[in-house]
């Protein structure tokens, strides 16, 4: 047969990863083949099986005289890589054979004959004269009688196919059977002087001999070189990925004929997809998981009928083997493109052979395929190799095949998602330990990193069902006793599924957007089940129902960020009056606008280096410290505790830290926050009657902004709208920030308590204090050093500071060693100090932490409930607000009766009793000894909460639960 279907990644040395195929004998046979073998008695042929002493040299004896390499009735049908036109090894010819001994031996055991069996119980003939020949295939002293007579029949029956495809070449081709490379990235032999065979690879690393790559090849190639969607460039031309070459090679070969059946490659890549849908723990697979197996592999035509009617081919049994499993592939790939050859045929309307590439869009979308544009061009520019614009039947194969050649990702997407993949993989510790492998676990983060925040609810589902060890089967609810990892190719699987399933979800809030007129007189509409963005009902969404989607979802709309996707999804100019987007350039849309979090392209490599930079450990995690410290360099005014609970918001994987989705998401609910109130100033200046802001106006909008005069001068003439205002607000960021950075992040009220703080110590009232008078101030923070070494290390911060202000804006700072304090590297001063301090916490915090055995996560959702019931305490006492609003955890404090209160939330009765219990407790972990008034820090009050849950108190373990 002529199939067309590859997997993706073709040639990466991930796929070579699994054992031989074949090589399973009875001992290794499922509970479930071997019951199966034992379920038939007689055969449908008329009669039991022959009897056999398991020895495949007696077995082959009994047989005919006939040659093997003429034999077309082999009684027991070889697997589909022993028919392959390809090279064959000797250990795939003896691991089947093997195989099928163990088979037969099993089922005469059992006194009976599978159906799958029933064609015939044996191999083809041993050839003749092979009782008296010697193999150089190593020594036998250690295998038993039929085991050496089984490697013999191998070796020889190898020879006979190397002989015979020898003699088809011809004497004149100038080539022997070992220079005959495999093509798809299998082994071949060649014999050697000595009458031996010699495994000959093919490496598949680079592409160094055009030479032999058939024209058509070369032509393709070519157009790959000369498009933009390659991956290097060098002074001889970009270089050519390996596996690419490797898969135009066979395809051509089979479009030509010179190639059939399953390669090794291919079939490494289903034996890993079997294994991700097989029973846990045994060898089989139910066929009620094949549907959802092909939809893995991604197969589109897998429906019910269509899979059960090629399965009743194979076996009429609820379950099969791997060997079973690729019979069936081989026919399914058959019934696969007959389908889409009367697919072709339809789009086919001049009976020319050919289609446009015009049409290919529609053809691929009836197939059930949704490229996206830029992987339509990239496959294109491979596929079209004379570049005339029609593509015949065996070019839409290809180019189906170079589409799942990574799984629809462009190269650059590919890019990314293997930089993930290798962040968060590890070494294989098998055989192979140059080997990178993703951990189950892992793979919702390395998701989330190339998609974004929104699709983090079905990873961590999808990771948490792989970690179980429950693969990807539903027929069973069995699990296995270690989950597997994952090569690069299967992680591009999961991102295509990814990708796929939030397709169909943007389909179901989005669908009814996209009908027809004739459609939704014809009743397809529920208008219960999907949204109507489509105002006008043309079938298309135009640019104002797109903003009122983006708004929607709480996007602000801006101009430069919709022309720049528009310009990545949409195949011609945006016109923002008439183009309207059909469901598929909808959802490419949308895929890359959650991708960037509503930023441009240029802003996310921007807040990439920004968040790198202030990833001091290279974790890929940043914590809440770090974060703030980050968010007072890009100008924002943070104080720690805020920034905390803001990052309980978006820690999506409950780490505690933010990794750099969780970060841009952050940014990007600032950035929401700063565009509306720029959007509010635009509002309230606005001309009602012309809907734009007068440019008489802009300087007092800029100084209402924060921005501070002289403006630069900018090139508008007319009355501005609303992006225009963005945008000149953003070219006036880099001023804004310094200004702000200036502040150190302070608010203007803490601002005024340290400016009045400074003057009362400035007795001379010369805008500047002396380093006594510092020490002064400092000691009504308690900052004061007390030793020498503490001195100094002020000294050194305070030059510090004094940099921190001059690289902020400040012109007249005091010179470094000067012993005159200014009052703006006073305030960077304290920000220094301040962050010494929750840092000492931090580290507090940590030891504590480890000591009670509680994980970040925890302990993060711990200080959410601290800062709580501290906030609810003081405002029930109707007292001010106990610290200020840069204080750090540790002026925050909890009493006891916001420690009943918090107890009593969980609905847990405290009676006199456990009342006198509780406070005891409360009064222990008081730091300072206080009893009547005991207070808890944050520390303290989670050695409380562990002493809660370690003692039961009151049941609050159950309470808790139920709460939760």
């Amino acid at each position: 047969m002529a199939h067309f279907a590859l997997p993706p990644m073709l040639g990466d040395p991930c796929h070579h990863a699994t054992s031989s195929t074949f090589h399973r004998d009875q001992s290794k046979m499922s509970r479930h083949t071997r019951e199966r073998l034992a379920s038939q008695s007689t055969s449908k042929l008329g009669g039991p099986s022959s009897p056999s002493r398991g020895s495949l040299g007696e077995l082959g004896r009994s047989l005919s005289s006939s040659k093997l390499q003429k034999s077309k009735s082999m009684l027991i049908p070889l697997p589909p890589i022993m028919k392959a036109k390809r090279a064959v090894t000797f250990e795939e010819i003896y691991a089947t054979a093997r195989l099928r001994v163990a088979k037969k031996t099993a089922v005469e055991r059992k006194g009976g004959c599978a159906p799958h069996l029933q064609r015939g119980l044996s191999l083809p003939e041993f050839p003749s004269g092979i009782g008296g020949s010697r193999w150089s295939m190593g020594t036998f002293d250690s295998l038993n009688d039929e085991d050496s007579q089984t490697r013999g029949w191998a070796a020889s029956a190898l020879d006979l196919a190397q002989d015979e495809r020898a003699s088809k070449r011809g004497p004149d081709d100038g080539s022997d059977f070992g220079a005959e490379a495999d093509m798809d990235g299998g082994m071949s032999f060649s014999k050697d002087p000595a009458g031996g065979n010699k495994r000959t690879s093919f490496e598949g690393a680079e592409d160094n001999e055009p030479a032999q790559r058939s024209a058509q090849v070369e032509k393709r190639l070519s157009r790959f070189r000369s498009s933009q969607s390659i991956i290097g460039t060098s002074a001889a031309g970009p270089p050519i990925d390996a596996g690419l070459v490797a898969l135009l090679e066979t395809l051509s070969a089979r479009f030509e004929g010179r190639s059939d059946g399953l390669s090794e490659t291919e079939i490494n890549h289903l034996q890993t997809a079997f294994n991700r849908f097989k029973i846990p723990g045994e060898s089989d697979l139910y066929t009620a998981d094949l549907q959802s197996l092909l939809n893995y592999l991604g197969h589109i035509l897998t429906g019910a009928d269509a899979i059960a009617g090629v399965l009743r081919e194979v076996t009429q049994y609820d379950y099969l083997d791997f060997n079973e499993f690729l019979q069936f592939i081989e026919k399914f790939f058959e019934y696969e493109r007959e389908e889409f050859r009367l697919k072709f045929e339809a789009f086919d309307e001049d009976r020319s052979g050919e289609i446009s590439i015009l049409e290919l869009r529609r053809l691929t979308k009836a197939l059930g395929y949704h490229p996206q544009r830029q992987m339509t061009e990239e496959a294109l520019n491979i596929v079209d190799a004379d570049g005339n614009g029609q593509l015949s039947f065996d070019e839409l194969c290809m180019f189906l095949a170079v589409y799942s050649y990574r799984e629809g990702f462009t190269t650059t997407e590919t890019a990314e998602l293997r930089r993930q993949f290798d962040r968060f993989s590890v070494d294989s510790q098998g055989p192979q330990k140059n080997l990178k492998l993703l951990p189950p676990e892992a793979l919702s983060d390395a998701l989330v990193q190339v998609f974004g925040l929104e699709v983090s609810n079905y990873t961590q589902a999808l990771g948490e069902q792989l970690a179980s060890g429950q693969g990807l089967q539903k027929s069973t609810f069995d699990r296995a006793s270690a989950a597997e990892s994952m090569s690069f190719a299967e992680f591009l699987i999961f991102a295509r599924r990814l990708r796929e399933n939030e397709h169909e979800r943007c389909l179901k809030n989005h669908a009814a957007s996209f009908l027809t007129p004739a459609e939704r007189a014809g009743g397809v509409e529920d208008a219960k089940q999907f949204d109507s963005a489509d105002a006008d009902h043309s079938g298309g969404i135009s640019e104002r129902e797109l903003r009122k989607v983006l708004k929607s979802k709480s996007y602000t709309p801006l101009r430069s960020v919709l022309d720049e996707i528009f310009a990545e999804v949409y195949p011609d100019d945006w016109d923002e009056d008439d183009s309207e987007l059909d469901f598929d350039q909808f959802f490419d849309f949308m895929l890359v606008l959650n991708r960037r979090d509503g930023f441009m392209m240029r802003e996310c490599e921007e807040l990439r280096k920004t968040y790198e930079r202030f990833d001091e450990d290279d974790s890929g995690e940043v914590s809440a410290m770090e974060v703030a410290a980050l968010f007072r360099h890009v100008g924002y005014r943070v104080n720690l505790e805020d920034i905390r609970d803001e990052v309980s918001q978006v820690d999506a994987n409950g780490s505690g830290q933010l990794d750099f989705r969780e970060f841009l998401r952050l940014m990007r609910l600032y950035r929401e926050k700063e565009l509306d109130r720029v959007k509010k100033a635009f509002e309230k200046n606005r001309d009602t009657s012309t809907g734009s802001l007068p440019l008489k106006m802009l300087d007092q909008v800029l100084e209402a902004l924060g921005n501070e005069a002289p403006f630069p001068d900018y090139p508008h003439t007319e009355d501005l709208s609303f992006d225009d205002l963005v945008d000149i607000v953003d070219s006036c960021r880099s001023s804004f920030v310094a200004k702000e950075r200036k502040k150190a992040g302070f608010s203007d009220v803490e601002l005024e308590e340290f400016e009045a703080l400074f003057h009362r110590f400035d007795k001379d009232h010369s805008k500047t204090i002396d380093n006594k008078e510092l020490q002064g101030i400092l000691k009504e923070f308690g900052w004061e050093p007390r030793t020498r070494e503490e001195q100094q290390e002020l000294i050194s911060k305070l030059d510090m500071a004094r940099q921190l202000a001059r690289e902020a804006g400040v012109d007249d700072e005091s010179e470094n060693g000067s012993p005159d304090v200014k009052f703006w590297a006073f305030v960077q001063l304290i920000r220094m100090l301040r962050t010494d301090e929750d840092k000492a916490e931090e580290k507090k915090v940590l030891k504590v932490m480890q000591e009670l055995r509680f994980s970040e996560g925890e302990t993060e959702e711990f200080r959410q409930v601290f800062r709580s019931w501290v906030r609810r305490a003081t405002e029930l006492a109707g007292e001010k607000e106990a610290v200020g609003k840069g204080a750090s955890t540790a002026a925050e404090t909890i009493g006891r009766d916001g420690v009943h209160r918090l107890v009593r939330s969980l609905g847990i009765s405290i009676n006199p009793a456990n009342k006198d219990v509780l406070d005891q407790r409360v009064s222990s972990l008081d730091e300072q000894g206080r009893q009547e008034t005991a207070r808890l820090d944050f520390c303290s009050f989670l050695r409380l909460m562990r002493w809660l849950l370690d003692s039961d108190f009151a049941g609050i373990n159950d309470a808790a639960a139920k709460h939760a």
